[in-house]
């Protein structure tokens, strides 16, 4: 299997953009996009909810208490068309998803959709995937949240497929595909990378079995430098097993850049502590309620990703 590699000569900076439009004191995304990528910053991520629900049973993994942090009415923009509105404001940043629900999608349709953004755009894009959490999200979409694992399995392989322009005729877990399909246009990058979100076991062997690195996050999105060594560890250790080279595998982590921290020598250390346990990029949350204070806070994170 192809993969993509990554330069360890330093540790890139990304920026992930919010849901939707609603509290960035009048900036659009196109607005957050440019201004992104005018300060230099190296990716743009976006977030992935087909549908909220109303008091969830499910209880969210990256929160303290397990409750989501948005209530179920708040607008959340299909992230598909998201990117693909975003990669016509850009030039040349990338584009990325962290984490897309896999199981929601079919992944021919995914790939075909994957495949042309990254022909429009030039080749930018990344695929950030999960086996998701929300249980009635999938009964709303009506796909079986049982099995979520093997369903991602299932689907990370066809799209390898697909992206190929000929996927092969059979059987693909529970998807089927029929002799003589041709699925084109295939990726500029040959195939879109793929980082697994997620710290279970199946997780953490699946982002280097089957995909191309990691794609971490965090309650209160502030992992500790050595929980993020012990995941490198494990990641390492998985590759090895699978015959790839540690040093290649993608450890991306979702980071908030608090404005009350972000000007600090303490977060300066933080930043540093975790491109020392292992992070190849790390992708911050900010606050875009002030246009004025968000230019600020991008100028600083472009400053310490410099001097990492």
């Amino acid at each position: 299997m192809e993969r993509t590699t990554v330069s360890r000569a330093t540790c890139l900076f990304g920026i992930h953009l919010p849901p939707n439009e609603l509290d960035t004191d009048g900036l659009g995304l196109r607005d957050l996009a440019t201004l992104a990528e005018r300060h230099g910053f190296e990716s743009l991520w976006v977030s992935d909810h087909t549908v909220l629900v109303e008091n969830p049973r499910s209880r969210y993994p990256f929160s303290e208490s397990g409750e989501f942090y948005l209530p179920p009415d708040t607008d959340w923009y299909d992230w598909v068309v998201t990117l693909s509105f975003v990669a016509a404001a850009t030039t040349a940043i990338r584009l990325g998803v962290g984490v897309a629900v896999l199981p929601h999608r079919h992944p021919v349709l995914l790939a075909k959709q994957l495949a042309t953004l990254d022909r429009l755009s030039g080749g930018r894009v990344s695929l950030g995937a999960g086996a998701g959490w929300l249980a009635e999200e999938f009964d709303a979409l009506g796909v079986p949240f049982a099995g979520r694992g093997r369903r991602v399995d299932a689907a990370i392989e066809l799209m390898r497929a697909t992206w190929t322009g000929a996927p092969p005729p059979g059987e693909h877990g529970p998807f089927s595909v029929p002799p003589g399909v041709r699925t084109r246009p295939v990726p500029v990058q040959g195939h879109v990378p793929i980082l697994i979100g997620g710290e279970s076991p199946a997780a953490l062997r699946r982002a280097v079995v089957q995909g191309d690195g990691w794609f971490g996050t965090i309650a209160g999105g502030r992992m500790t430098p050595e929980h993020l060594k012990d995941v490198v560890g494990t990641l390492h250790a998985n590759a090895e097993r699978a015959g790839r080279e540690p040093r290649d595998v993608d450890v991306t982590l979702r980071v908030a850049a608090r404005s009350g921290d972000v000007f600090t020598s303490a977060f300066e250390d933080y930043l540093r502590r975790l491109a020392e346990a292992g992070a190849t990029r790390l992708t911050f949350d900010l606050s875009w309620r002030s246009a004025t204070r968000a230019d600020e806070i991008l100028h600083r994170l472009r400053a310490l990703g410099d001097a990492l």
